[in-house]
């Protein structure tokens, strides 16, 4: 259902737009390019999250209709945009996880090479990817976060699908 994937980009945009922008504005207020750049990596991460999050319901909602109505179609459609957002999100999960490895990596090998500037910047990198997940967590928790909603793998459900027509 597009309309719960165009309300999960628009929540998403408003909510990243309020948080980004308001460290952005402490960045202002400090003269500090560094809190500015993580308010807008935090104002991105948040309208990704939305985007997903959105995704999620419109495929959620596409299966419990094909359930209910025995529409295939409905149930391949929200399969398929459940899919979407579980990639997205390990794809995301993966590339943050390469960037604080690098990271990581550089501030070990600036110090061991007494490349000070390799190690303040890896440090510098390691801080921002700190901050935008302690943010990016704190909106889960706010949400309900992953252990606050329901879980899926305590529910009891059976799944009849419909013949191929």
């Amino acid at each position: 259902m597009s309309f719960l994937k165009d309300f999960g980009q628009f929540a998403g945009e408003i909510t990243g737009k309020v948080l980004g922008g308001s460290v952005r504005v402490v960045g202002e207020l400090t003269g500090s390019g560094f809190v500015k750049e993580v308010g807008n990596s935090v104002e991105k991460a948040t309208i990704a999250t939305g985007k997903t999050a959105g995704q999620l319901a419109s495929g959620a909602f596409d299966i419990t209709k094909g359930v209910i109505t025995q529409d295939k179609r409905d149930i391949n459609e929200g399969l398929s945009d459940i899919g979407e957002a579980v990639t997205t999100t390990a794809r995301g999960a993966a590339l943050s996880a390469r960037y604080v490895y690098t990271s990581g990596k550089d501030v070990v090998t600036g110090i061991r090479d007494d490349d000070p500037d390799k190690a303040k910047q890896g440090a510098k990198n390691l801080a921002a990817a700190a901050a935008v997940s302690v943010l990016a967590i704190g909106i889960l928790d706010a949400a309900g976060g992953p252990n606050g909603g329901v879980d899926m793998a305590d529910a009891d459900v059976e799944l009849e699908l419909p013949d191929e027509a």
